[in-house]
């Protein structure tokens, strides 16, 4: 038996529920072409694809902006810095210097596909598509390996990622 999605924010202000309303769109849409897609024969391999080159192209431009970046402390000193902390309601979980470990407590495309009345099976699927985009971005710094070691779609109450230094 499946464990129940449990995904439910507790922060929220103006800025932070109109970044996650832009953040469930994107999980719309991303649901609704692997949906129409289905009915054309096409797995959902090409949504998985273009999502792949969409993190990779933010690692990309992350980058771009350090001082070094090939440093593993660089990088653990920048990533969930931004807004999206609040709207993942990320929390820094264990950061040295071979480690950064961040749970996210929210998120609002299993929200989304919840409202669109996607199965559990479904919205794990739709969170495995998804995840393409993170997994791509962290492979783009070399100085480091990815693990997602769970997720609100499969369950496990948080979203664990956990980046290690090479």
């Amino acid at each position: 038996m499946a464990k129940e999605i449990i995904n439910n924010a507790t922060l929220h202000n103006y800025g932070v529920d109109g970044m996650r309303e832009i953040s469930e769109r994107r999980a719309a849409t991303i649901a609704n072409i692997i949906d129409e897609g289905a009915k054309y024969g096409l797995s959902d391999q090409f949504v998985y694809d273009a999502i792949a080159k969409y993190g990779k192209d933010n690692a990309d431009a992350m980058r771009a902006g350090m001082k070094e970046p090939d440093s593993f402390r660089e990088f653990a000193d920048t990533f969930g810095t931004d807004h999206n902390k609040d709207i993942y309601e990320m929390e820094i979980i264990e950061k040295t210097d071979d480690k950064l470990s961040i749970d996210f407590h929210y998120c609002p495309y299993v929200a989304q596909w919840e409202k669109q009345g996607h199965t559990q099976e479904e919205i794990s699927r739709l969170c495995y598509v998804t995840m393409a985009g993170d997994h791509a971005f962290a492979h783009a710094f070399p100085c480091m390996d990815f693990e997602l070691a769970g997720t609100i779609a499969d369950g496990d109450g948080v979203c664990k990622l956990r980046f290690t230094k090479k």
